[in-house]
């Protein structure tokens, strides 16, 4: 049974992929912004790698190898998303994510300019429409996260003045409702959406492996129908 957006966020949650949790989409946030779209690129083809490994038919180092190091056939990022999209191991709407966050990627990698995530925000939003309503969900958990982080910030220096319950609460409030109108944090969303965005795509990645995993892999795949 497919998964769909809320099951692959629970998996946020439990230990079933411990690199893939709130932790790894938070380290993500601290990056600058193109060091966020390449280390988050770099992790989803390491995630595509891993789902490409497992419906190879031998697992020898030099068969493997000779396929995804460079410069063989499926070594690239395109190559691999390719390969599974050819053999239906990934669906339309992953296919497509992928290919939106490989463009981004590349203009990140092969420009000596000033990259601003910002200038890509449209293309962004294309990349976490993986999943039926992930884009929305996406920017729900990414924006909670990003406030409730600004506003541990806020509670930390008011702890530190001495107001009453019903001042402290007041500033509270009116400092958090400040920060959605915030320039800075408005385009700090931006990396913050990207950074929740490819967590789940890889998280989706693998719930795709586990599945594949269960089949016998001896078998081609006419003897699976």
């Amino acid at each position: 049974m497919k998964p769909d957006i809320e099951d692959i966020v629970k998996k946020m949650d439990n230990e079933e992929y411990p690199e893939l949790n709130w932790d790894f989409a938070y380290k993500l946030t601290n990056e600058s912004d193109r060091g966020a779209i390449l280390i988050g690129a770099s992790k989803v083809e390491e995630y595509l790698e891993k789902l490409v490994l497992l419906i190879l038919p031998k697992t020898t180092k030099s068969y493997t190898n000779y396929l995804l190091k460079y410069p063989g056939p499926i070594s690239s990022f395109s190559g691999k998303i390719e390969l599974l999209f050819g053999f239906r191991i990934i669906d339309e709407s992953l296919y497509t994510s992928l290919n939106h966050l490989r463009s981004i990627r590349n203009k990140a990698a092969h420009t000596s300019e000033s990259f601003q995530l910002s200038n890509f925000k449209s293309e962004l939003e294309k990349v976490n429409e993986f999943e039926e309503d992930g884009k929305e969900l996406v920017e729900l958990l990414a924006w909670n996260s990003l406030i409730e982080f600004k506003k541990s910030s806020i509670i930390e220096i008011l702890d530190k003045r001495n107001l009453d319950q019903k001042t402290y609460n007041e500033i509270l409030e009116e400092k958090t409702a400040e920060l959605s109108i915030n320039p800075h944090v408005l385009k700090q969303s931006i990396t913050w959406n990207l950074s929740y965005g490819l967590t789940l795509m890889c998280l989706k990645i693998m719930v795709i492996h586990d599945e594949y995993e269960k089949l016998d892999r001896s078998k081609i795949w006419i003897e699976h129908i």
